[in-house]
């Protein structure tokens, strides 16, 4: 009998596991993304880069049947940079620490997990959330905000979570209700996370809403937290679907502006084609910094696994912005913008 490396570690990890493992579903997968691109900002370069589709990961999941329609389930995901091998995101499992329990009654979860900002977005952003080239990912920007800041941007994934969630995946049809709070541990810089969301697919649509506050500073600095909020819909016409969704984050922060986003996009799937656009504009209240993102995609999907893709990518810098997407270059103040190609493939395991 012949075993494919999948099936050859899956069978390890229950053996090791012992004789209690046996009642589980334990399973390895990942995301192997890499792509050649010309990305030019403040200087231009040529690339071998990972993430233009989909972020590379690596990771193990679990379930166990508990009986009357409950089950336990764990999730440890790391993250890949496939262009040189190393761990991104903290190291070890740095994507995904969680382990949960579900039923009739919706599921708890507790560990390093996504927001439910993040769940709503990726319902209807047509590049997805964990893309280099997404322009959706301007809305993490946090040039021309004080330094206190700097380090906080869009936050879609949080450690130490204990989230409520009720309903399905992204994608399932029906409510989708998620609450979920992380305490404040008394770690420097980042404290405590309250985040709520809601949202219904019907057959052809989809509508959210989601806000989250983040409490941070440090004894050494004056407290003040974050809040983002987000109305998100999309609505789909046969083979085409549009979306929308208007983002905005605001602080306490001493010096902190005001930043709204409106994101537009729109998909076209066909047999093995996938067409995408979409436009993120980025108004800094008060100020001349602005920035308009703009991206097309397609994606050919060689097998039920395996995609090729292409990237176009604008950023316009107004003022002295300093934005970036697709990993480029951009000096602060400087006001350069972005533009980048790129040709890649993805495998999923």
């Amino acid at each position: 009998m012949k075993l494919s490396i999948r099936q050859a570690l899956t069978l390890g990890l229950l053996a090791a596991g012992g004789h209690g493992a046996s009642a589980q579903n334990v399973s390895l997968y990942g995301i192997t993304d890499a792509y050649i691109g010309s990305v030019r900002g403040s200087e231009s370069r040529t690339v071998i880069n990972e993430g233009g589709n989909a972020l590379s990961r690596l990771g193990l999941r679990g379930r166990e049947d508990l009986g009357g329609g409950s089950s336990a389930y764990f999730v440890l995901e790391m993250g890949l940079t496939l262009d040189n091998g190393t761990i991104p995101i903290g190291g070890g499992f740095g994507r995904q620490s969680f382990v949960g329990i579900d039923g009739r009654w919706g599921a708890i979860e507790a560990g390093r997990q996504y927001t439910p900002l993040f769940f709503n977005l990726l319902a209807t952003v047509p590049f997805g959330m964990n893309a280099n080239w997404a322009p959706v990912q301007l809305s993490g920007s946090t040039d021309g905000q004080p330094a206190a800041m700097r380090t906080v941007g869009l936050l879609t994934r949080q450690s130490n979570l204990l989230r409520y969630r009720y309903g399905g995946g992204p994608q399932a049809k029906g409510l989708r209700v998620d609450v979920a709070v992380a305490p404040d541990e008394g770690a420097t810089g980042i404290g405590g996370i309250l985040g709520i969301g809601a949202s219904y697919r019907g057959s052809n649509y989809f509508i959210g809403y989601a806000a989250q506050r983040l409490d941070s500073g440090s004894a050494a600095a004056t407290p003040f937290h974050n809040e983002t909020q987000g109305l998100n819909g999309s609505y789909s016409l046969g083979a085409l679907t549009l979306s929308a969704a208007y983002l905005v984050t605001d602080s306490t922060a001493p010096g902190a502006r005001r930043a709204a986003h409106t994101v537009l996009g729109a998909a076209y799937d066909v047999g093995p084609h996938r067409w995408m656009a979409e436009i993120n504009q980025r108004d800094l209240s008060g100020s001349p910094n602005d920035a308009l993102a703009w991206a097309l995609g397609y994606d050919y999907r060689l097998s039920k696994r395996t995609s090729l893709y292409g990237r176009l990518l604008n950023l316009n810098n107004r003022g002295t912005a300093a934005n970036t997407l697709a990993l480029a270059v951009v000096n602060a103040g400087s006001g350069d913008d972005v533009r980048a190609l790129a040709l890649g493939i993805r495998h999923n395991f």
